[in-house]
């Protein structure tokens, strides 16, 4: 099991870092800004966040970038993460291009949504061009099945890739979670708010580490 944010920072490295590998229609960029208030409201570490996209339609490639660091110190990169600690997919569909695991090493832990009844053998085998994508010289693999775990409770896959993500980053509870999904997506949608708690707990509690 790869290191996780507490654990990176402690050993020295200058940054924590994650990459969403995404579509438009996820909800990955309002994820990304999630997790980097979080950092700084309720990690007690500096943080930053941006997403890259050509355009917000649905599915067209999104990514975001997000980064840690202790409190002391000032974040000066601001380019798109390159080496992350951590690499979110959002939809299996991605796996099929290279270029979502472009610096990716045993040191990037990876959550892959799964679709639901999907065969991981299936999924970790994408193909594009002849050429097999291949997990063995990566760090630990994670997946979920977020869709389904999105329609059982209402809410998005993208609160669904939160909670796995909090998982895999070390965090012991969801509290911060919890407070940072309430300052966001509280007050302006008041109604969704259990359903979107609801299907962050599910998503943290249901990772899996894959065999690979």
């Amino acid at each position: 099991m790869n290191a996780g944010l507490r654990e990176k920072l402690a050993t020295g490295k200058d940054y924590y870092e994650i990459r969403l590998e995404s579509i438009g229609g996820l909800g990955a960029n309002l994820c990304g800004k999630m997790l980097g208030e979080l950092g700084v409201k309720y990690l007690d570490v500096n943080s930053s966040s941006f997403s890259s996209y050509g355009s917000e339609k649905t599915g067209t490639p999104v990514k975001g970038y997000i980064r840690y660091c202790n409190k002391e110190k000032e974040i000066r990169v601001h380019s798109p993460v390159v080496e992350p600690d951590l690499l979110v997919v959002f939809h299996q569909a991605l796996l099929q291009d290279t270029s979502v695991w472009k610096g990716c090493s045993k040191e990037t832990a990876i959550i892959i949504a799964l679709e639901p009844g999907q065969e991981v053998e299936d999924v970790l085998s994408g193909r594009r061009k002849g050429e097999q994508t291949s997990l063995c010289n990566m760090g630990s693999v994670y997946g979920l099945e977020a869709q389904r775990i999105a329609m059982e409770t209402h809410s998005r896959i993208n609160v669904v890739m939160m909670g796995a993500v909090l998982k895999v980053m070390g965090l012991d509870s969801l509290t911060a979670g919890e407070q940072i999904m309430e300052d966001t997506l509280g007050k302006k949608y008041p109604d969704a708010l259990k359903a979107n708690l609801d299907g962050m707990k599910r998503g943290y509690e249901e990772l899996r580490i894959l065999d690979v």
